[in-house]
C-alpha cells in the first residue's frame, strides 16, 4: 500500500517537474504579450496627449483674444490677432476633417479682421491728423471709434459661450491608467521604473 502511494507521488512529481517549464513558458508569453500591448497603448496615448496639447493651444489662443478685446489696449489686441492668424493655419492639420469647426474659426477670424483690425488701422492712421481734420473726416473718425468700441464688446459676447462648445470634442483627455485592462501590469512597471529612477539618483 505504501509502495503504491509512493509510486503515485513519484509520478505526480515527475509530471509536475515536466510541466514547470511549460507553465513558465506560458506565463512568460502572457506577460510579454500584455507588456507589448501596454506599450502600444501607451504610445497611442502619448501621441494623443501631444495632439491634445497642440489643439488646446489653438483653443487658448482664440480664447485669449476674446479676453484681450475686453481688457487690452489696441497694441495687445493686434498682437493677439496675429497669434490667432498663425493658429488658424494649423487647424486643417490638427482638426483634419472637421469642416464645421474650420468654417466657424474662419468666420470668427474674418469678423475680427473686418471689425477690429481694420478699424484699429484706420483709427491709428487718422489720429495724428485729428487737430487738422475737416468736419467730415472727424465724423468718419468718430464713427470708426464707435464701431471699434462696440465690436470689442460684441465679438466676445458672440463667442465666449460658443467657442468652448465648438472645441469640446477635442478637449477631453482619457486617463490611460484608469482604462488599462492590466492594472497589475501597470503597477509592476511603475514599481520597476521608480526603483530604476531611485538607483540612478543614488549613483
Amino acid at each position: 500500500m505504501i509502495e503504491c502511494v509512493l509510486n503515485i507521488l513519484h509520478c505526480v512529481l515527475n509530471i509536475l517537474h515536466d510541466a514547470v517549464p511549460v507553465v513558465v513558458s506560458i506565463a512568460v508569453l502572457c506577460v510579454t504579450w500584455s507588456f507589448n500591448r501596454w506599450q502600444r497603448r501607451l504610445g497611442r496615448e502619448q501621441l494623443r496627449h501631444q495632439m491634445y496639447e497642440r489643439r488646446m493651444q489653438v483653443y487658448v489662443t482664440f480664447r485669449e483674444l476674446l479676453t484681450t478685446l475686453v481688457e487690452g489696449n489696441n497694441d495687445d489686441i493686434k498682437s493677439h490677432i496675429q497669434k490667432v492668424f498663425f493658429a488658424l493655419q494649423e487647424v486643417p492639420f490638427l482638426f483634419e476633417g472637421d469642416e464645421k469647426l474650420k468654417k466657424y474659426l474662419d468666420e470668427f477670424y474674418k469678423q475680427v479682421e473686418e471689425k477690429i483690425w481694420k478699424n484699429i488701422s484706420y483709427s491709428e492712421a487718422l489720429r495724428p491728423t485729428l487737430k487738422s481734420m475737416t468736419p467730415d473726416l472727424r465724423v468718419k473718425f468718430n464713427d470708426i471709434e464707435i464701431q471699434l468700441s462696440s465690436s470689442k464688446l460684441q465679438i466676445p459676447n458672440d463667442h465666449f459661450e460658443r467657442l468652448p462648445k465648438e472645441f469640446e470634442p477635442y478637449l477631453k483627455l482619457t486617463d490611460f491608467s484608469k482604462e488599462s485592462s492590466q492594472p497589475w501590469l501597470t503597477r509592476i512597471l511603475l514599481f520597476f521604473r521608480i526603483r530604476r529612477t531611485a538607483g540612478s539618483n543614488e549613483n
